[in-house]
Formats: structure tokens, C-alpha cells, sequence
């Protein structure tokens, strides 16, 4: 899989692919041959629909030729695999390398990958990318894939050689309004509400006095970490402050997430991974304010 850089900005991927035909008429056998049939046995394989959805979405690069990827923020290098419309096995590649984004695909038969066209790539210069040219290479030597579960995968060589190890950060769970039900282990009765989108990478709510507002940042150094930063509040004051205080703080400190012991409640942890603020999702008649 040969690596052009020729895009001068946003890369526009041409791809050329061809469907080999297979002429399955059976040859005239002659008439005096007596030689008995061969049987064919039937193999079964996975739909291509099912291999694609297993693949299909954001990859963060955890690993490259064994060294481990250590790149918190937006220049974490990633992978995107989205199936190819109208193109059986074919799922397209967009990857970041950590300065200069690439734009391929790759035809899927079972585990095994074969390129389906040249990667292009935009033609940035950055000073720091530690990982360019090993998320380059790997991409060239890609020639199978392995799903550990459906949150890891290791792209391998054709020797059967990991070059690549992603993870697929889930974090959907954690969309929608949450009441804030207990901070450092203590349950609270402030009325503490958030709003938290993983999609827009925004919080906002009330931290039982003020209006919050922040940002998110998704890390892809871990797995389920999340950071809240440049949190904002109004300034009223209000007799149970403290624990508007004590809630910010906490905020502040989370490194991961992680779904609770029901399916409406989930945790965010501090970096030593101890749980320090406790949610349950609000139901439709709390989100209004009585």
C-alpha cells in the first residue's frame, strides 16, 4: 500500500477498483469418463454487512510498532473506517497521523485487508508528530485485521506481525441530562443537573447555585477518558455553596468514565481511578425545574 503525498491541502481521495469475474461453467466432461464428481463442501463466513459494522467508526491509535501512542488532546492519531457505498467488502480509511490527514481504502474478505487504491495524504509540516511515519509505514504493511472485543482492534503484517493496536472509545452513554447524586462518596441534595454532549464536546447545567457551562475533552490516551475543562459559572451566591464548590472541583479532576450498576445511573472517576462524582439520568418529567 504505497503512500503519496501530493494533496496540497484537503486531500480528495480517487479511487480506481476493478471485480474480478470467476467463470464458474462447468468444462464438457468426455462421454467415456466414468471419473465420479468431486464434492464441494460449503464454507461459512460472516456477511461482509457484519465484518464492515465491527469495523465501521472512530479508532484511536493506541499502538504503533510497539511503541504506545501517548498524544492527549486533538493531534491523537486516529483512524475512521466507514463502509463504501455501493461497493461490496470495500470500506474507506481516513486516518490522522498526527500532523497530516490520509484518505484511502481497503477491500475486506474476512481478516484479511488488500488496498483498494493509493492513500493520499495533505502535505502539512509539523514540528511535533512523533508517530508520522510509523502511522505511515504501519498503514503500508497493513495486511489483516484482528477484533480482540468490540472496543479493540490490531491491524497485522502480512507475517502476522502487529503493527498497529486501536481503541474504539464509547462514550454515548454519557449523552443527555444527569442529576448529580453524590461527590468524593457523599450523597448530596443540592439540586446539581448537568447536560453532558460527547458530540459537540460541550457541559452545561445548573451546579446547584449558578449556571455551568464548560468544554469536554475526550482523551484517547484511556480508555472512557474524559476531562472537563474551562469551566464557567455565573456569580450569584447561595446558602449551600459549598457544595457548588465542592462539585467544580471534582469536575475539574475527572479522568474517566464509567457506566454505573444500572443502566440509568453512570460514574466519573479522578486519575487514580476512584469515583468521585455519582450520576443518575433524569427522567423526562425532571428535566423542567418545579
Amino acid at each position: 500500500m504505497k503512500l503519496i503525498q501530493f494533496i496540497p491541502a484537503i486531500a480528495i481521495m480517487a479511487m480506481t477498483s476493478g471485480c474480478g469475474i470467476l467463470n464458474k461453467n462447468a468444462q464438457k466432461t468426455p462421454a467415456a469418463s466414468t471419473t465420479p464428481a468431486t464434492k464441494v463442501e460449503t464454507v461459512e463466513v460472516a456477511p461482509v454487512n457484519d465484518i464492515l459494522n465491527n469495523l465501521t467508526g472512530e479508532w484511536a491509535i493506541v499502538e504503533v510498532n510497539g511503541e504506545k501512542v501517548t498524544v492527549n488532546g486533538e493531534n491523537h492519531p486516529k483512524l475512521t473506517f466507514d463502509p463504501a457505498e455501493g461497493m461490496t467488502g470495500v470500506v474507506k480509511v481516513i486516518g490522522y497521523n498526527g500532523c497530516n490527514y490520509l484518505n484511502g481504502a481497503w477491500n475486506i474478505k474476512g481478516s484479511k485487508i488488500t488496498p483498494a487504491g493509493e492513500f493520499i495524504s495533505t502535505l502539512m509540516a509539523c514540528e511535533d508528530a512523533p508517530y508520522e511515519y510509523a502511522v505511515n509505514q504501519a498503514l503500508n504493511e497493513a495486511a489483516a485485521y484482528q477484533l480482540t472485543d468490540a472496543s479493540n482492534l490490531s491491524i497485522l503484517s502480512s507475517t502476522g506481525r502487529t503493527v498497529m493496536k486501536l481503541r474504539k472509545h464509547n462514550l454515548a452513554y454519557l449523552n443527555g441530562a444527569w442529576k448529580v447524586t453524590e461527590i468524593e462518596g457523599a450523597p448530596i441534595s443540592a439540586n446539581v443537573r448537568i447536560v453532558i454532549d460527547t458530540q459537540e464536546n460541550k457541559v452545561h447545567g445548573n451546579a446547584g447555585c449558578n449556571i455551568l457551562n464548560g468544554d469536554i475533552i475526550v482523551n484517547l490516551d484511556k480508555g472512557d477518558g474524559i476531562e472537563f475543562k474551562n469551566l464557567a459559572t455565573s456569580r450569584m451566591t447561595c446558602p449551600d455553596i459549598a457544595t457548588e464548590k465542592a462539585f467544580l472541583l471534582a469536575l475539574e479532576s475527572v479522568s474517566t468514565a464509567g457506566k454505573g450498576k444500572t443502566a440509568d445511573t453512570a460514574v466519573l472517576k479522578n486519575s487514580a481511578g476512584q469515583v468521585i462524582i455519582a450520576l443518575k439520568r433524569l427522567a423526562p418529567n425532571e428535566l423542567v425545574d418545579e
